[in-house]
Formats: structure tokens, C-alpha cells, sequence
């Protein structure tokens, strides 16, 4: 089966499945509409920097327990309203760490494993950072992202690790593509910053190819990544 052929079947699936249901909040699951109002308020706090200090980093959300689930919807369900929340929010912390004046840079996602991309089809942040540029364009913007990097060896589940073997699990972890060279500052985004340790390392791999970090953005930041508690 092609993957354009199952997403066709997945929106068939989901329009059938509104059809039947009544929509209710993807976060608490009890409310009318895609996302309700008070859920709502966990995306819409202002940008704030964290703790990660390898580059500048930005995120909008805390990563809780209603947040989690609309990344795991995105992840493994493709729910486009989940899609949507977390492409409004790399949006928010791209346009707040960029310079104003700054008019050429590109965004260079975390990718997912190739486990993964055999799982689901296709990266988990290519929809929707798909639709992060159409955000742009629509206030006259003309971003751009690339996949730059690549996984360069297995890694261990990382639930239950340390933040230290965490870091040593994800040792070397990226390289660049074979061939791939950007002269324009880069920003790097990803769902969620936890110990930091995947975006060490991905920052790590754009360096020793002389590429330029301009900063991090994320959809949201575990609480120990505040900068003020």
C-alpha cells in the first residue's frame, strides 16, 4: 500500500469517524469541539527560553500529561488537529527566537528513527512542519526546512534512563547527510525537550560539518527546563 493511498484511507477513516462520534477535545476528552477552551490555554502561553544553554532554546508548552497526548496523537495517530497544535506552537518559538531582521535561515528537524519512518510512513515532523511554512506564508514569509541529519546507529529505549545515560545512549547519534552543506543559519526543532541530550547531539553533528545553530525550538519543554520554578 502506498502511503498516499493510506493517508486517503486514514481521512476517510476519520471523517466517517465524526460522522458517527460527536468531536470532543483531543486533550481531555470530555468537551465539544477538536480542542476545548480551558486545554487550549496549555498551548497558549507565551514563548519562553529554557534551561538547555548549547544554544538558545525556545518552547510553549510544559510537557504534562494533556500535552503528552497530543504529541502521542500526532506520533502515532497522524490527528491533524494534534498536527496543527503542535506546528501553531514551533511557529510561535521559531518567529519569537529569530531575529527580526534575519530573513534567510532553515529548519532542521530532529529526525525520527528508521524504525519509525517504516512504521508510520514518513517522519513524524514532515507534515507538520509542512504546515509551519504555510503559517509563514500567510504573513509573508517564505521559510524553509531540510532534513539534514540522519540516525547513524541504534539507540536504547531511553524511558527509564538518567539524563547521564541518556546522554551517553544518544553518543554520536546523528550525522549529516552525505554531501549535504548549508551556509544559511539553521534552527532545530523537535516536539518536546526533555534532558536535552537529542538536541546536544544533533547540534553537535551540524558543528563538526561547519553549519551554523542559530537556536532551538520546541513544541514544549519538561518542567525541570524552566528557567524560573
Amino acid at each position: 500500500m502506498s502511503i498516499f493511498l493510506g493517508e486517503f484511507l486514514y481521512d476517510v477513516h476519520q471523517g466517517l469517524r465524526s460522522l458517527i462520534f460527536p468531536q470532543i477535545c483531543i486533550m481531555c476528552g470530555m468537551h465539544p469541539g477538536e480542542i476545548c477552551s480551558a486545554c487550549e490555554k496549555a498551548w497558549s502561553r507565551p514563548p519562553f527560553f529554557t534551561r538547555f544553554n548549547i544554544a538558545p532554546s525556545v518552547s510553549i508548552a510544559m510537557y504534562e500529561s494533556g500535552v503528552s497526548s497530543v504529541i502521542l496523537k500526532a506520533k502515532e495517530e497522524r490527528n491533524k488537529c494534534a498536527q496543527k497544535i503542535i506546528a501553531t506552537s514551533l511557529f510561535r518559538a521559531i518567529s519569537f527566537l529569530k531575529p527580526k531582521e534575519l530573513e534567510e535561515f532553515v529548519i532542521v528537524p530532529i529526525p525520527s528513527t528508521p524504525h519509525a519512518i517504516r512504521r508510520r510512513g514518513e517522519s513524524f515532523l514532515q507534515p507538520i512542519l509542512d504546515l509551519v511554512i504555510e503559517q509563514a506564508a500567510h504573513v509573508g514569509q517564505k521559510w524553509c526546512w531540510r532534513e539534514l541529519l540522519l540516525h547513524s546507529k541504534k539507540v536504547r529505549d531511553q524511558a527509564g534512563l538518567t539524563s547521564q545515560q541518556r546522554q551517553v545512549n544518544l553518543e554520536g547519534v546523528f550525522r549529516v547527510r552525505e554531501g549535504a552543506s548549508e551556509r544559511r543559519p539553521i534552527i532545530v526543532v523537535d516536539d518536546v525537550v526533555t534532558t536535552g541530550a537529542t538536541l546536544r547531539n544533533a547540534i553537535s553533528a551540524l558543528n563538526e560539518r561547519k553549519m551554523t545553530v542559530l537556536g532551538v525550538a520546541t513544541a514544549c519543554a519538561s518542567s525541570h527546563q524552566l528557567l524560573i520554578r
